[in-house]
């Protein structure tokens, strides 16, 4: 496929993408009021420590070679072999974990806080994730725009539903109907993988070398990995901790509403990205640096648009118990634009193979943000995670950046446009926080902004509809 194609086909697959999420978006927004109505702070606290628990221990346990399938993509040449190797080594490790914690499953549901049911839903969540993962690289990778849009819908907006509809089947047991249900997605489209794999896919073979020549990319970056859920779900730990269950699902929920931008940015970056690491192939660098600037104003844009609705989205979704995340919204949507921009130089890095860039400032701000959060939030309350969440995310950006200049970041991305863009999202954040009582003003600001951003970028994206058109 020359390049003019294969950039066609992205932003297809990146439009249908836009669009299911879009989707996602506005469900989103409507199931937000009806988890927080049927569903006690507890239950939403529980169902969010398991998510984290599950998504840290895939981690562990598979050693993440699903985050090795867009490298691999490009380095074998027999791709379906691939995919069988590392979904069979998928299966055979979370079985091995299994066999090997039943004598400590007493331990293990004490540490924590599991359940029967969700300790052995843990093993089986934890293989329907990779294996959903692997798919869905596999299909962002070549732009299979239809399957796409098909996994983000059930991902989001049908998973958010059979959640709530599961929550009514286990009425004493909210949190395992909430599991369940967002879980769901990820049965679906892991049984597809395997039906494709075992009935459709003919001349495959498990191969040894395909998992050695992953694992040895994939251990090394565990650390980053696990930094990763350190940053995104050490808040959850240390509020449980200092302030109780009570004020977990609070901020959870905030932080479900903060992290609808993050999600929609994702999900374009998930398909910005395999183009990114095919043009680097190419040596097609400036594709990349004019492209670029495009992405980080959207994500700016989207971001900005977040924190200006969130009073309003606040005020008529959520119960009052709810009303705090007026003020956790605003700095963790910053944190979430934070970590979409390291999302840019993370690619550099991973093409280049620098796990130990990647895993050096991961771990570093993993570490600050536990010990920001454990003096912040047992001194100031548990509001003050979201303030230490944006100084690791910023702590984060700076490390990558800096270790990024050895592989010429500069020539790949715009300085001035990722310096911007974060400023500008700052001193909007705190605007719209100093204005929250004033909603027509609020108002008034982001069209203002949204005209000046379309005026500047408006050929840009001229280009980018002829693009699509053809």
């Amino acid at each position: 496929m020359n390049k003019q194609e294969d950039t066609r086909q992205t932003i297809k697959a990146a439009f249908a993408n836009t669009i299911a999420n879009g989707i996602s978006l506005v469900v989103g927004m409507v199931v937000i009021p009806i988890i927080a109505r049927i569903l006690s702070t507890e239950d939403l606290g529980v169902a969010s420590s398991f998510v984290s628990t599950r998504n840290t221990f895939v981690i562990i346990a598979t050693c993440a070679v699903y985050a090795y399938v867009h490298r691999a993509m490009l380095e074998f040449d027999d791709r379906k072999s691939y995919i069988y190797s590392i979904v069979i080594y998928c299966g055979m490790a979370v079985m091995g974990t299994f066999l090997l914690g039943l004598p400590f499953k007493t331990e293990i549901k004490r540490l924590f806080s599991l359940d029967d049911f969700l300790y052995y839903w843990l093993f089986v969540s934890a293989f329907i994730f990779a294996t959903y993962s692997i798919g869905y690289y596999y299909c962002v990778f070549h732009n299979k725009a239809k399957i796409i849009f098909g996994i983000t819908l059930l991902s989001g907006p049908v998973a958010q539903l059979l959640a709530i509809v599961l929550t009514y089947v286990v009425p004493h047991k909210k949190y395992i109907g909430r599991v369940l249900g967002l879980d769901s997605a990820y049965i679906l489209v892991s049984l597809g993988v395997i039906y494709w794999l075992f009935f459709r896919t003919k001349q495959k073979s498990f191969s040894r070398f395909y998992i050695q020549k992953t694992l040895k990319f994939t251990i090394p970056i565990i650390p980053h990995l696990l930094s990763q859920m350190v940053l995104t779900q050490c808040d959850l730990i240390v509020i449980s901790y200092y302030a109780g269950a009570g004020k977990v699902g609070i901020y959870s929920m905030g932080h479900t509403v903060g992290y609808l931008a993050l999600t929609v940015m994702s999900q374009i970056m998930a398909v910005w990205s395999p183009w990114v690491y095919r043009r680097f192939e190419e040596r097609d660098i400036k594709a990349v640096f004019d492209n670029s600037k495009l992405m980080i104003l959207l994500g700016m844009y989207i971001s900005m648009g977040l924190i200006a609705i969130c009073p309003e989205l606040i005020k008529i979704f959520l119960t009052k118990d709810y009303m705090p995340c007026i003020y956790i919204v605003p700095p963790l949507v910053v944190a979430m634009f934070l970590q979409f921009i390291y999302l840019f130089l993370y690619d550099l890095e991973y093409y280049y193979k620098k796990a130990k860039y990647i895993a050096c400032a991961s771990v570093i701000a993993a570490v600050l943000n536990l010990i920001l959060n454990i003096i912040f939030v047992q001194k100031y309350g548990y509001i003050a995670a979201c303030y230490t969440t944006v100084v690791s995310y910023l702590l984060l950006v700076l490390i990558n950046y800096i270790f990024s200049g050895k592989l010429n970041v500069a020539n790949v991305y715009s300085v001035k446009y990722i310096i911007g863009s974060i400023i500008a999202v700052g001193i909007y954040a705190i605007s719209m926080m100093l204005l929250k009582d004033c909603i027509i003003l609020r108002y008034v600001l982001f069209i203002l902004i949204s005209v000046l951003l379309l005026m500047l970028e408006w050929k840009d994206i001229k280009v980018m509809i002829k693009n699509l058109r053809r």
